[in-house]
Protein backbone atom coordinates (compact mmCIF):
# COMPACT_ATOMS: atom_id res chain seq x y z
CA UNK A 1 0.00 0.00 0.00
CA UNK A 2 1.33 3.40 -0.89
CA UNK A 3 1.30 6.50 1.23
CA UNK A 4 -1.21 8.34 -0.90
CA UNK A 5 -3.58 5.36 -0.67
CA UNK A 6 -4.03 5.50 3.09
CA UNK A 7 -3.31 9.17 3.74
CA UNK A 8 -6.45 10.98 4.78
CA UNK A 9 -7.10 14.58 3.95
CA UNK A 10 -8.82 15.78 7.06
CA UNK A 11 -10.33 19.20 6.69
CA UNK A 12 -8.45 21.66 8.83
CA UNK A 13 -10.25 23.97 11.14
CA UNK A 14 -9.83 27.57 10.08
CA UNK A 15 -7.99 29.71 12.58
CA UNK A 16 -10.11 32.17 14.43
CA UNK A 17 -9.19 35.79 13.87
CA UNK A 18 -7.45 37.34 16.84
CA UNK A 19 -9.08 40.23 18.56
CA UNK A 20 -7.08 43.43 18.89
CA UNK A 21 -5.37 43.87 22.22
CA UNK A 22 -6.65 46.27 24.79
CA UNK A 23 -4.36 49.20 25.61
CA UNK A 24 -3.24 47.51 28.83
CA UNK A 25 -2.52 44.24 27.04
CA UNK A 26 -0.59 46.01 24.32
CA UNK A 27 1.54 47.80 26.92
CA UNK A 28 2.34 44.50 28.63
CA UNK A 29 3.18 42.87 25.30
CA UNK A 30 5.44 45.80 24.37
CA UNK A 31 7.27 45.61 27.70
CA UNK A 32 7.79 41.86 27.23
CA UNK A 33 9.27 42.49 23.77
CA UNK A 34 11.57 45.14 25.24
CA UNK A 35 12.73 42.75 27.95
CA UNK A 36 13.41 40.01 25.41
CA UNK A 37 15.35 42.41 23.19
CA UNK A 38 17.39 43.64 26.15
CA UNK A 39 18.21 40.08 27.21
CA UNK A 40 19.32 39.23 23.70
CA UNK A 41 21.47 42.36 23.48
CA UNK A 42 23.09 41.60 26.83
CA UNK A 43 23.83 38.04 25.77
CA UNK A 44 25.41 39.20 22.52
CA UNK A 45 27.62 41.66 24.42
CA UNK A 46 28.70 38.91 26.81
CA UNK A 47 29.47 36.57 23.92
CA UNK A 48 31.49 39.29 22.21
CA UNK A 49 33.49 39.91 25.39
CA UNK A 50 34.17 36.19 25.82
CA UNK A 51 35.36 35.91 22.23
CA UNK A 52 37.62 38.94 22.61
CA UNK A 53 39.07 37.63 25.88
CA UNK A 54 39.75 34.26 24.25
CA UNK A 55 41.54 35.92 21.34
CA UNK A 56 43.61 38.01 23.76
CA UNK A 57 44.63 34.89 25.69
CA UNK A 58 45.72 33.07 22.55
CA UNK A 59 47.61 36.15 21.35
CA UNK A 60 49.47 36.40 24.64
CA UNK A 61 50.20 32.67 24.68
CA UNK A 62 51.71 32.72 21.21
CA UNK A 63 53.72 35.84 22.02
CA UNK A 64 55.17 34.37 25.23
CA UNK A 65 55.87 31.06 23.48
CA UNK A 66 57.81 32.90 20.81
CA UNK A 67 59.87 34.70 23.46
CA UNK A 68 60.79 31.45 25.21
CA UNK A 69 62.33 29.81 22.14
CA UNK A 70 66.12 30.06 22.50
CA UNK A 71 67.84 31.40 19.43
CA UNK A 72 71.23 30.18 18.38
CA UNK A 73 73.66 33.05 17.70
Amino acid sequence: MRFYEFHTNKPRKPKKPRKPLTPEQSLVAAKKRQVDAAKQALQSVKDHQKQRKKQERTRKATYTAALQIPRAS
